[in-house]
């Protein structure tokens, strides 16, 4: 029999979590309380300890705003544009305040762009 090697695949996705949230400024302590869990858990899922359950990958991706299969990706995050970043805190906004941060955005681009 064979023995099987130990899947990498927590370590990627630890790695890949970390990157993402440190691109788009958030602590550790944000990304939990966003996904609903304690802040160890967080912490060890960043560091490979254990592999996140398919519903909490499933909020990771969501408050990240990454798909699944690039949680999964071997190859490292590049740096996060800062449009990025802008469209994922606007997506977080109520439909209402979204309208009016862009409208707001334009009109200065017309007066100072």
């Amino acid at each position: 029999m064979t023995k099987r090697k130990p899947s990498q695949l927590p370590s990627r996705i630890g790695k890949n979590v970390a990157a993402k949230r440190k691109n788009l400024g958030l602590t550790q302590e944000q990304l939990a309380a966003r996904v609903g869990v304690e802040v160890e858990t967080i912490s060890r899922l960043e560091r490979g300890v254990h592999a996140p359950s398919l519903a909490i990958l499933e909020v990771l991706s969501e408050e990240l705003n990454i798909a699944i299969a690039d949680l999964l990706d071997e190859k490292a995050l590049v740096q996060t544009p800062e449009s990025e970043i802008i469209a994922t805190y606007l997506n977080k906004l109520k439909a209402k305040d979204r309208l009016f941060l862009i409208d707001f955005v334009k009109l200065y681009f017309q007066r100072y762009g």
